[in-house]
């Protein structure tokens, strides 16, 4: 028989102690000494933001455990996969939910020595080892805090397979593709999430997919998408810009844009105009109604496009074309799409936490696909826990500090905010005591953020120091807590 464990619940005798984990609940273990191992397996990777068993695991019987849970063949990526999804389920349940999904891939040629080749195929450049992940991450729009991964698909390329078949891939159904992952991630979240209120699907250009359009949205989902391109109307002889280009600017707004040497971009405050129309996009052709039902789709194009008068001269100007089902009637509702586009950077941010500047799943050194897989989707429960803290940081919509440390944790929260606070207001926490800013101010403090306004605010590198800081101090706490003598 299953032994369902629910994992990390406080209320649970088998849990490791003093420790719950907000992205991650359910999993069917074949036996309740596995499900012990990867409760051990995914509270270290949490604390100590790394994905290598040695050093994420203090004692030998620990990594022992961690290497046999991730190499147990009755463990499988399906089962993992359905604890990430069950946890978020239940977060969702009730809310309003922007679900943004992208696809990132995991590069091991460093590892290639290593690895056991026959368990994992190649990446974007076909001939280094890794594995491609696609994920839809789910955000709570009242509160903009992340509350689980409603979808995750890992895959990677054969290396024989044929060169020159791009032609055939054209004619290929879209199920046959792997840019079917767009759709197939949108309808598993409609699936999963039938209790949510509403659910606004937010992705980039690459999804811009017209059979996405005919398939996915419905009274209680709609899309945010990126346009990829122009494209042809149905019930006029023009495109998507010729219409744009006949409507007049609904508004204006700035906003202020950071430097960035690298990307040729100066600080300053850019004015953009904002438009919008409705629109009826047409089939392509190469499109039968066996690939799609319907011969348009009816779409709100907002555009918004960086006023020259603000963007120096040999800059390339802000300028997005968003697609979208939500309705839009006037400049307010216009901008509410820019701004719920503009989250789109937070999988960005997600997945950069995953990689050299956080968990580094990439430096894992395990041998099987297998294994760097199911360490991967136990990294991403990881992952979100950093990127929350990062988003609750200014305190606008806060949540109570239980729901993310344990009692233990909190008195040394407490503690710590007492020594970490500094003589003068502007040094102070200025959260409300046990509230999850109150929480990452104090962490982000231990990462290295001075307190200080005029500092620009942590990101998630400095929560993830600070939460690495905070778990080692947290160690030290508890063994000078215990009374040695009754030990």
């Amino acid at each position: 028989m299953d032994f369902e464990m629910d994992l990390l619940n406080p209320n649970n005798p088998d849990t490791c102690k003093n420790n719950y984990h907000g992205f991650y609940k359910y999993d069917k273990i074949s036996r309740p000494a596995s499900g012990k191992k990867g409760q051990k397996l995914l509270l270290s990777l949490a604390k100590n933001s790394t994905s290598i068993i040695n050093r994420s695991n203090r004692t030998q019987p620990e990594r022992i455990g961690g290497y046999r849970f991730l190499n147990n063949i009755r463990i499988t990526e399906k089962s993992l996969i359905e604890g990430l999804q069950q946890q978020c389920k239940s977060n969702c349940e009730g809310l309003h939910i922007i679900g943004i999904q992208d696809t990132t891939e995991y590069n091991y040629k460093h590892h290639s020595k290593r690895l056991k080749s026959e368990t994992i195929g190649v990446v974007g450049n076909n001939k280094d080892f890794g594995y491609f992940a696609h994920l839809m991450v789910t955000f709570d729009q009242a509160t903009c805090l992340p509350q689980g991964i409603s979808y995750c698909q890992l895959w990677s390329r054969d290396p024989k397979r044929k060169q020159g078949r791009e032609k055939i891939y054209k004619k290929l159904p879209i199920e046959e593709k792997e840019s079917y992952r767009w759709i197939e991630a949108a309808e598993q979240t409609k699936s999963l999430l039938k209790s949510a209120k509403h659910i606004t699907l937010i992705s980039d250009r690459e999804s811009d997919i017209y059979q996405f359009w005919d398939r996915v949205p419905d009274d209680k989902t709609d899309l945010i998408i990126r346009a990829r391109g122009d494209r042809p109307l149905f019930d006029q002889p023009s495109t998507i810009i010729e219409l744009l280009d006949r409507q007049s600017t609904a508004g204006s707004y700035t906003i202020d844009v950071k430097g960035d040497l690298r990307t040729n971009r100066s600080k300053r405050k850019a004015l953009l105009n904002v438009r919008y129309a409705e629109a009826s996009v047409k089939r392509s052709k190469v499109l039968t109604r066996e690939h799609a039902r319907q011969d348009y789709v009816s779409l709100i194009v907002v555009e918004v496009k960086e006023d020259p008068s603000s963007c120096k001269v040999g800059e390339t100007p802000i300028h997005w074309l968003l697609l979208t089902s939500h309705a839009v009637n006037d400049f307010e509702q216009a901008c509410r799409i820019i701004d719920w586009y503009s989250f789109r950077w937070q999988i960005e941010q997600f997945f950069r936490l995953t990689k050299s500047q956080g968990l580094d799943l990439e430096s894992s050194q395990l041998e099987t696909g297998e294994g760097l897989r199911k360490l991967g989707i136990l990294g991403f429960a990881s992952a979100l826990k950093i990127l929350q803290m990062t988003l609750a940081r200014d305190g606008i919509v806060n949540d109570n500090v239980k729901k993310y440390f344990s009692k233990q944790e909190i008195v040394l929260i407490t503690l710590l905010n007492d020594k970490l606070k500094g003589t003068t207001l502007k040094q102070q926490n200025p959260h409300p005591p046990n509230t999850l800013a109150w929480a990452a101010w104090v962490i982000a403090r231990l990462g290295g953020y001075s307190g200080y306004k005029s500092q620009s605010p942590p990101g998630p590198l400095t929560y993830t120091w600070g939460l690495e800081k905070f778990n080692l101090i947290k160690e030290g706490y508890y063994i000078l807590d215990k009374d040695v003598y009754k030990e």
